[in-house]
C-alpha cells in the first residue's frame, strides 16, 4: 500500500513530529491509546503501542515495533500481534517550499486479522491524509513560533 502526500511545512520539524513516539497519539486519539518507548539506541527505537478498537467489542492490542529514524523518514518493523512483520517506510523530502511525504506499507495480517484487509485497504489513505493533515498544522505552530 502506498501513499504520499505534501505538506506545507518544513522537513526538519514534520520528522521532529514523527519522532516524537509518544506525541502521536495526539494524532489519532480513537484509535491509538498509547505509546511507550521500550528502548532507544542511536537512531533505533523500540515502541509499544495500544491500540482500540471500540465498535460492539471493545478490543485493546499491544505490539512492539522497531524504528530506525533516517536523515529524511523512518523505517519501522511491527515486531508482533496480528500485524506481525508489517514494515512501514516513510520517506519526507523537501520539495520547493513544502514537503513530500511518501509511505510505503507492506502489511502482513495474522490469519485472524485477513477479514480487515479489505477495510484497510479502502480506509487507510483517508486516516493517512488525517493524520498527516493534523501533523502539518501543528508544525506550521511550530515554525511560526521560531
Amino acid at each position: 500500500m502506498d501513499f504520499s502526500n505534501r505538506l506545507n511545512c518544513e522537513q526538519k520539524t514534520l520528522l521532529e513530529i514523527l519522532t516524537n513516539y509518544e506525541g502521536l497519539v495526539k494524532y489519532v486519539p480513537r484509535q491509538l491509546a498509547e505509546v511507550k518507548i521500550l528502548e532507544k539506541h542511536d537512531n533505533q527505537t523500540t515502541i509499544e503501542t495500544t491500540i482500540m478498537f471500540k465498535t460492539l467489542i471493545k478490543k485493546e492490542i499491544k505490539q512492539r515495533i522497531t524504528v530506525v529514524e533516517k536523515d529524511n523518514g523512518l523505517e519501522a518493523k511491527i515486531l508482533d500481534g496480528h500485524a506481525k512483520d508489517t514494515t512501514i517506510s516513510i520517506s519526507v523530502n523537501p520539495q520547493n517550499s513544502q514537503t513530500q511525504i511518501d509511505m510505503k506499507i507492506d502489511l502482513k495480517l495474522s490469519l485472524k486479522a485477513k477479514i480487515l484487509s479489505p477495510i484497510i485497504k479502502r480506509e487507510y489513505k483517508t486516516l493517512l491524509t488525517g493524520i498527516f493533515a493534523k501533523m502539518e498544522l501543528d508544525a506550521q505552530k511550530v515554525e511560526v513560533g521560531k
